[in-house]
């Protein structure tokens, strides 16, 4: 219980795993744990064994956010969370082909005009990168954008950042693994309920208003999903509006905080060796609107994005696995039930993988540098993999084009530390907040 209360819990895994190994097993009551900490064990756990472990644990916090696991990423694994999965792969590649890169340019376009408005005092970024990603997210789901002072943006994403830093928290999880707890009175897990409770009001609202506007007709997400609930069976399952529902919390939340929190971790990065932003600067001065194509022709800055989904895994964690049948890990056995956590950020500060893991080197992705793309598994792996990888890539990419394109980022001052790069872990691994000064780059 020691052990999975520490504050930084992928921190302290990965300290586990130098004394015992990079499989070892922790007891908590009556839960059996096996952490994987190395990328080749991770794969062999959830891609060439998917069927062994694409389960998901029951877990009594988990019901109460995923409305009984009706969500992709807390559903157990079924015949029906296969069929929710392919509707939900289907909607979002229907919504996102042809259009995903002109609605992230349209973010970044605006996330640039907010930053020369800010002239050189030093701001807080976090906030503007929430709403950059948040409204990608919107726009693919329901055809809608929000400005920074919109109210209904304020309480969604504030209620859903609370839920997120609460249900990560070790007076919640220990309810999971000691039952006993549950009958004791707990501040954090009132709130939690509670939040929860504000959560499904607020997209409740957002459906509702969403089945009235013309935007039902197609080319979302949501309008997607709906036409197979009218449609009645889908994939030998009855997609329900409860589905529809938690396929929207499980977007809005996978969708915004990841990206968002890689941006902010980015930024920061950047002020500890402000030549890397140079050197992809010098790189794009010759590109006039950066496309994700252009990847093979901007090296350095695909070699940025690549380390920093190496350093900061953004669900650090993953979601727990669970075992569906006995198997075996690393020759190890492993019963039934045994609850699998893949340690991604062990993983990608391996020495053994990786040379100086915790140092912040981007050119290690470039042709010479030692790094492999192969052992980087920032969006897990297998029939869980992330759904939003493509999004998450691609934002990152554009959103950091634009940015680098346009502005250098300074220290907030000389006498200011620069941003602590350790960070709050929860189900996202946070940075603390900071300030920055920024500077527009000269016209070309």
């Amino acid at each position: 219980m020691l052990d999975l209360a520490q504050d930084h819990l992928p921190i302290h895994l990965t300290a586990l795993a130098q004394r015992y190994g990079k499989i070892y097993q922790l007891n908590c009551g009556s839960t059996v744990m096996v952490v994987l900490n190395n990328s080749e064990i991770i794969r062999e756990a959830l891609i060439k064994k998917w069927t062994d472990f694409a389960g998901r644990p029951h877990s009594y916090t988990g019901d109460i956010v995923s409305a009984g696991g009706q969500t992709i990423s807390l559903g157990d694994f079924s015949e029906g969370w296969k069929a929710h999965r392919r509707v939900i792969h289907k909607a979002l590649h229907h919504s996102v082909s042809g259009s995903l890169h002109s609605v992230i340019e349209k973010q970044a376009h605006h996330l640039c005009q907010v930053l020369h408005s800010y002239g050189r005092k030093p701001v807080d970024l976090s906030e503007d990168f929430t709403v950059a990603a948040s409204n990608v997210i919107t726009t693919l789901t329901f055809g809608k954008t929000y400005e920074k002072a919109s109210e209904v943006l304020q309480d969604l994403q504030g209620c859903l950042n609370k839920i997120v830093s609460l249900w990560g928290s070790p007076w919640i999880s220990a309810l999971d693994s000691f039952p006993l707890l549950r009958k004791l009175p707990n501040p954090p897990f009132s709130q939690l309920m509670k939040e929860v409770a504000r959560r499904d009001e607020l997209i409740g609202k957002h459906i509702e208003e969403f089945k009235k506007s013309d935007q039902k007709q197609g080319g979302t997400v949501t309008s997607s999903l709906l036409q197979c609930v009218a449609a009645g069976a889908v994939d030998c399952m009855k997609l329900t509006n409860v589905h529809v529902h938690m396929t929207t919390v499980d977007l809005l939340i996978g969708g915004t905080e990841t990206t968002a929190a890689l941006l902010n971790w980015t930024v920061a990065f950047l002020l500890h060796r402000p030549e890397v932003q140079d050197k992809v600067y010098e790189e794009l001065r010759d590109v006039q609107h950066p496309q994700y194509s252009d990847r093979h022709r901007l090296p350095y800055l695909s070699a940025l994005v690549a380390e920093m989904l190496r350093l900061r895994p953004v669900a650090p964690l993953a979601v727990p696995h669970r075992a569906i049948r006995n198997s075996s890990i690393a020759g190890h056995f492993i019963p039934k039930d045994t609850i699998i956590i893949p340690n991604l950020y062990g993983a990608h500060h391996d020495p053994e993988v990786w040379d100086d893991p915790y140092s912040f080197k981007p050119e290690r992705f470039l042709e010479g540098g030692g790094g492999s793309l192969r052992t980087l598994i920032p969006f897990s792996g297998g029939i869980r993999l992330c759904l939003g990888e493509v999004v998450a890539k691609m934002e990152m990419f554009l959103f950091l084009s634009y940015l680098l394109q346009n502005f250098k980022f300074l220290p907030a001052g000389h006498e200011e530390p620069l941003p602590d790069l350790r960070g709050v872990a929860s189900v996202v691994l946070k940075i603390k907040p900071y300030t920055v000064i920024v500077e527009p780059r000269e016209s070309k």
